[in-house]
């Protein structure tokens, strides 16, 4: 019944639509073509209603094969097929393509005719007052835009409520993989087209000569324009002065304008009519963002760096309004951390007290404490606030009298803590494709012959050995990735610094292994411990701590483990001497080994996966152990099953929802995850000898790589189809001259990228849909041009996540005895005006009273015997608006708390892929003898660019 109705919603929406693609044409363009004196000429009639014809023809087919199938609905119930069918078609494309990258031009045709013909205005209110619905060409215009997003979200909705083995099942998911990747060609292309007008008007409003000569060159191009909110400081951090200004992020040059407008008319709807004064212009490569809180160097015992000094000129101080601004807090912060160890010393002193006094003994003295330690959390909080919309910049000035660089700084407020993250993020990645080893780091042509853009490359973040020195005899074989921060407890996180997890490496000789671990924290990767073991390690996986919360979800027999001492992350090592070992992985260990324990018949261990508290090994003769925890959280040492599957290694395991997944010989055995059984098994290739090597998994399909060729073959998950095979060797032949022999040496699928490693070293980047369709290569694929020296032995993808959606912060100073955590939430302007009135001396005073029963209770810092309040010259003065959004975000902060337990995980703002080889060689150089230290174990880190930040 819900299929029928949402099919019912398609038909109703695809009416309507060819309806609005009718009324442009009926109703404007034709009465348009025929008027006479002609308000528009024939040329700009052409470019106005470009290619809606053609798109309202591909619509007229598209329903006419829609209706037939509503028709037959009852003995077909198939829609997906329908949507392929139509929207596979190339004039689809073209026809939708065009229009887009024309769209810009008629809007602008569009206003520019009714600012200077008011018979066109007339004409246009006229045909919207005529029409039913009153909506504008404008809006009729975006419709086309606006029609595969909303196909999408139908036919999700569809999928939704289609269960599996349904025949419409893996049409419908067919048709979402081209309805996206049609969706994406038009967004990417309508995206450029904008890009280059965008620069156009920029270049036509800034009226200078260098400057347009600057943004019309042929290889700069936009990334992102932001009004922000510019804050001039003087050197005690007091704000004296807020601008509006406009910054425009190029991909090489940031400038920073004021938007002057030429009337308040066409201030809201006439973008045109802008006129911008820029203010400067910089390299991009020499902005930097200075954190508070980031400096090298401080004092171990201290919190926060002190006050910057002169962060920048006071321009027309108003001495009579000053507002808090960040170095004033942090400041601010430094005398209560000073107050707070003063009044433990007097704490001290206290206790030595021979006599007894009413006001003066040791629950005074604990009530100062905690009053205290409530007012630097509050501190913590405002300055918090404050860094998560607050961007400051240093930027490169002119050269002093004797030609040393100068610099000067910038601060910018946002309008949100997403813009700022977001900017942020747009300039580190515009920064690193700026570094020399990514202008050429991918050889990649597009179906059009063109060079893809530069922002769509995964880009070269950093290439390193990840050995002990003298120990190059050791080569990389497996990874396992931690997500959880190695970091020491001492460093403070900044509220908007992001962290990756750390990353074990294995690499062995003929006779042992090595483990390396390789930090990821703030994206500065480097290897932090090293050590051997005795064997060599063919695989590893990453076993997360058991959470308290899920333990109702634990099986009976296991239900202790997650309360155990025991139950920390771990990483469990696969060796060839039929071992498995369990090292513990928490934040801040060194080498801890849990347990050792061999499998049956000490069979060498081939492949690990964990799922649902239990281990599986695939083992060299072909057998599944299953391994259970025991009430004190270690693993038993005896399996509690054996699968025999084949008599051939089980090379690859892989987690699919609640079933495992093996791969032994050509053969995949699919395992339940409960009852441990085989539900089924099927052939992954025809010819004999094809053993599979690797699997990875993407929505609803996963790819599969075998030990000889080049080859993938592309299965769904559901109904086990073979959809599609890609040969990487064609996309490697193209960039290397002569005959190689290429196979497929390790496979990752991540974020719209199915990434290939080969024997030769170099990696392939296929694109794939990010939807739940199926996961199909849609377009050309990338090489490298960054290569290792010998076969790429692992591919390991890192989701770096916003820090606030860790839980509590590091260094929340504890209050055992203090009022409840909801006095920490309120307002703190609140608490600053309670501070004044109590006040009677000096602005910067603090009031240490005995017990005031009435004032005690209104005041948020107040204790049993005791309150203590800090007031500042900001207290009894108004706050801009600018400032006033700090608090603002004050207010959220609960929501923000209970929101953290909530969610099972932060939303990705960075993903880094990690390749381990040995050493690293830029392929397109011509070959050079390698030095030993090019054979060194190493890895490549290359960042994702996320489309969607």
């Amino acid at each position: 019944v819900v299929r029928r109705y949402i099919l019912g919603a398609v038909v109703d929406s695809e009416k309507n639509y060819v309806d609005a693609l009718k009324r442009i044409l009926e109703q404007y363009e034709k009465p348009l073509s025929e008027l006479e004196p002609k308000l528009l000429s024939e040329r700009k009639l052409k470019v106005v209603f470009y290619r809606i014809k053609e798109i309202l023809q591909c619509h007229s087919m598209f329903q006419i094969a829609l209706a037939s199938r509503v028709s037959e609905w009852d003995s077909v119930e198939m829609i997906g097929d329908v949507f392929v069918a139509s929207f596979s078609k190339s004039m689809v494309l073209d026809a939708y393509s065009e229009y887009v990258n024309n769209f810009s031009t008629a809007v602008g045709i569009l206003k520019k005719t009714c600012a200077t013909k008011p018979a066109f205005l007339e004409f246009l209110k006229l045909c919207q007052e005529s029409s039913p619905d009153r909506i504008t060409l404008y809006g009729l215009m975006m419709k086309p835009i606006q029609r595969f997003p909303q196909f999408i979200l139908l036919l999700q909705d569809m999928l939704k409520n289609t269960t599996k083995g349904h025949p419409d099942r893996l049409p419908l998911q067919m048709a979402l993989t081209e309805l996206e990747m049609l969706a994406e060609k038009l967004n990417e292309r309508k995206k450029d087209a904008d890009q280059r007008c965008e620069i156009k008007q920029i270049a036509k409003a800034m009226n200078e000569r260098y400057l347009n000569k600057l943004l019309s060159s042929g290889n700069r191009y936009l990334i992102r324009t932001d009004d922000m909110l510019e804050t001039v400081y003087n050197d005690r951090g007091e704000i004296v002065k807020t601008k509006e200004r406009r910054l425009f992020m190029l991909n090489d040059v940031l400038m920073c304008a004021t938007v002057h407008f030429r009337s308040s008319h066409e201030r809201s709807s006439i973008v045109t009519g802008q006129r911008y004064l820029l203010k400067w212009s910089v390299p991009l490569g020499h902005v930097e963002v200075i954190e508070y809180g980031s400096n090298d160097g401080q004092d171990e015992n201290c919190r926060f760096p002190p006050q910057h000094s002169s962060e920048n000129i006071v321009v027309n101080p108003k001495p009579n309004k000053l507002y808090m601004g960040p170095g004033q807090l942090y400041h601010d912060l430094q005398n209560l951390l000073h107050d707070l160890n003063v009044v433990g010393q007097i704490s001290q002193l206290i206790g030595s007290l021979k006599g007894h006094y009413q006001n003066l003994n040791q629950s005074v003295a604990h009530d100062w404490t905690s009053g205290l330690q409530k007012l630097i959390l509050k501190k913590e909080d405002e300055i918090r606030a404050a860094d998560r919309c607050r961007i400051q910049l240093q930027l490169p000035g002119k050269q002093d009298k004797s030609g040393r660089p100068t610099f000067f700084t910038a601060v910018f407020n946002t309008f949100t803590p997403a813009i700022k993250q977001s900017w942020i993020n747009n300039l580190q990645m515009a920064k690193l494709a700026l570094v020399e080893e990514n202008i050429l780091g991918w050889f990649c042509i597009d179906d059009d012959g063109n060079q893809i853009k530069k922002e769509k490359h995964p880009l070269l973040v950093k290439h390193m050995p990840v050995m002990m020195a003298k120990q190059q005899e050791f080569k990389v074989e497996c990874a396992a990735y931690n997500p959880e921060p190695y970091s020491c407890e001492e460093s403070d996180p900044d509220p908007l610094s992001i962290e990756h997890g750390f990353l074990w490496i294995g690499s062995c000789t003929n006779q042992m292994g090595q483990i390396a671990i390789v930090s990821f924290q703030n994206s500065n990767p480097k290897v932090i411990e090293c050590f051997n073991v005795e064997s060599r390690i063919l695989c590893m996986v990453y076993i997360p701590e058991v959470e308290k919360c899920k333990s109702s979800e634990v099986p009976s027999d296991l239900e202790d483990v997650s309360t155990k001492p025991s139950n920390v992350p771990t990483v469990c090592l696969g060796t060839e001497e039929g071992s498995i070992s369990v090292y513990k992985s928490s934040q801040g260990s060194k080498k801890v080994r849990l347990q050792h324990f061999f499998t049956p018949e000490k069979s060498t261990v081939m492949s690990l996966a964990y799922k649902s508290y239990y281990l599986f090994a695939g083992l060299v003769n072909g057998n599944i152990v299953i391994y259970t925890k025991s009430e004190d959280g270690t693993w038993n040492s005896e399996p509690q099953k054996v699968v025999k599957l084949d008599v051939l290694p089980v090379r690859s395991l892989l987690v699919m929802e609640e079933t495992i997944w093996a791969a032994s010989g050509g053969q995949i055995f699919i395992i339940s995850t409960e009852t441990h059984a085989v539900e089924c098994h099927f052939e992954a290739h025809q010819e004999e000898g094809m053993v599979i090597s690797h699997m990875a998994v993407a929505g609803v399909g996963i790819w599969i790589a075998f030990t000889s060729g080049s080859t993938l073959r592309l299965f769904h998950t559901e109904t086990l189809k073979h959809l599609q095979d890609v040969n990487v060797a064609t996309l490697v032949h193209n960039m290397l001259p002569g005959q190689h022999r290429v196979s497929v040496t390790s496979l990752l699928a991540c974020y719209g990228l199915l990434l290939v490693g080969t024997n030769l070293g170099i990696i392939v980047a296929l694109p794939v849909p990010r939807l739940q369709g199926i996961p199909k290569v849609t377009g050309r694929g990338m090489v490298s041009y960054h290569a290792h020296n010998g076969p790429v032995k692992f591919l390991v993808m890192a989701s770096m996540t916003n820090k606030r959606n860790k839980s509590k912060s590091r260094h929340s100073l504890s209050q055992p005895h203090s009022a409840s955590k909801d006095d920490d939430q309120k307002n703190v302007v609140h608490n600053e005006q309670h501070g004044s009135s109590l006040s009677n001396t000096d602005d910067n005073a603090v009031w240490l009273g005995d017990s005031v029963g009435s004032i005690a209770q209104k005041s948020d810092m107040s204790s049993s015997s005791g309150s203590l309040t800090l007031s500042h010259e900001s207290s009894t003065t108004e706050h801009r608006p600018e400032e006033s959004a700090v608090y603002e975000l004050l207010k959220d902060v609960a929501l923000n708390q209970s929101k953290k337990h909530r969610s099972k995980e932060g939303k990705a703002i960075s993903v880094l892929v990690i390749s381990g080889g040995q050493g690293h060689r830029k392929v397109n150089r011509k070959s050079k003898p390698q030095r030993p230290d090019e054979l060194v174990s190493s890895v490549m880190i290359w960042q994702i660019p996320l489309l969607n930040i």
